[in-house]
């Protein structure tokens, strides 16, 4: 554990109305920090564009990195490599998203999921230029981290039938937001989808090695994670991939030595 290399100060915001901004609702709310749901018309995505206004009340204390706990139960959250990180902690999936946001904001992690809707358009080429993040890469013949001996590359798993699954959780996904459902429906989709994506991906032969397995940063071809599993990939209860938790304790080290 690094637990003993990390200082953690909380700021406790007082607020005339519980919750953040929703854009696509209307729902109108003036916060400290100008956080708000919808950004990039994505209405998981949650941070704020107002760097003045969070720099404002974040230099109430000391800090290298920054975390905004919202209000709020409807999923969402938010990374961005040394800006700021979000999470909406009233929500049931609210502890895997502060650790995945994190992951972005501390260590430049990259998203490693690809069915998922993102707020611009991917390309969907077989080919594409090398990730600057530690956890992706388009060359899965050399990739840019050690891989387990005797794991082929690229490595074999069931992607179509794991692809099969997550679009049509996708398409019930926008159905749920789309009637305005409640988010219990939600989180119980997101339950049953972690289930079955725990089951499928522990099940691969090369579950737990490192090699390169297609499918990362939002591109379904040409790019590569490192693990079948990690929490950069999915909300399965699997925490970091061993690339993932290296980058991190890189980062750790040059902050705390």
């Amino acid at each position: 554990s690094r637990k003993k290399d990390f200082n953690v100060r909380a700021l406790d915001l007082i607020e005339a109305q519980s919750g953040v901004h929703r854009p696509r609702t209307n729902d109108n709310r003036r916060t400290a920090t100008g956080v708000q749901y919808n950004i990039f018309d994505s209405e998981r995505y949650v941070l704020t564009l107002d760097d003045h206004r969070m720099r404002d009340v974040a230099s109430s204390a000391p800090y290298d990195f920054l975390e905004i706990l919202v209000n709020e139960k409807q999923y969402g959250g938010g990374g961005i490599f040394n800006d700021q990180a979000t999470a909406c902690v009233d929500s049931a999936f609210a502890e895997y998203v502060f650790v995945h946001e994190f992951g972005h904001h501390f260590a430049a992690l990259a998203d490693e999921y690809y069915t998922s809707p993102v707020a611009y358009t991917t390309s969907g080429a077989a080919e594409h230029p090398e990730p600057w993040e530690p956890n992706a890469t388009a060359n899965a013949a050399h990739p840019k981290w050690t891989v387990d001996p005797d794991v082929p590359l690229p490595t074999p798993w069931d992607k179509e039938e794991f692809e099969k699954h997550s679009h049509a959780i996708q398409a019930e996904r926008a159905r749920l937001r789309a009637a305005n459902a409640p988010e219990s429906e939600m989180d119980k989709l997101f339950t049953e989808e972690r289930e079955w994506e725990t089951k499928l991906l522990g099940s691969q032969k090369y579950a737990g090695k490192v090699g390169a397995f297609e499918g990362a940063a939002y591109e379904a071809r040409g790019l590569y994670r490192p693990q079948i599993d990690c929490i950069m990939f999915t909300r399965d209860e699997v925490g970091f991939c061993r690339v993932c938790r290296r980058a991190i304790e890189r980062i750790i080290d040059a902050y705390s030595q």
